[in-house]
């Protein structure tokens, strides 16, 4: 078992803050990326509902998930789309195989 940890984190956007919710979001990728922990950080948007935008990341472990909370590009985007979501939601998630 790998102790890498996946996050599917799903957002949307009010009515008429699509455009700010997207700009804000996308200016915390490149330094997500960055980051010592990050193995993979990728924005999607939703091809049938615009309005919902789904990160899905992958983290070597609880720690660099918690370290990248703290991060300015974190609390610049959480900041910016807190008052412009209609719906927050966010998995932790650990592989199982077999």
């Amino acid at each position: 078992m790998s102790n890498v940890i996946k996050i599917v984190a799903t957002l949307r956007a009010k009515p008429g803050h699509r455009a700010e919710v997207e700009q804000a979001l996308r200016a915390c990728v490149k330094g997500s990326r960055a980051e010592a922990g990050c193995i993979a950080y990728a924005l999607h948007v939703d091809i049938d509902d615009p309005d919902r935008f789904v990160f899905i990341e992958a983290w070597a472990n609880r720690e660099a998930i918690e370290q990248h909370k703290t991060t300015t590009h974190y609390e610049t985007m959480a900041g910016a789309v807190k008052d412009l979501l209609e719906h927050r939601e966010v998995l932790l998630l650990e592989e199982r195989e077999g």
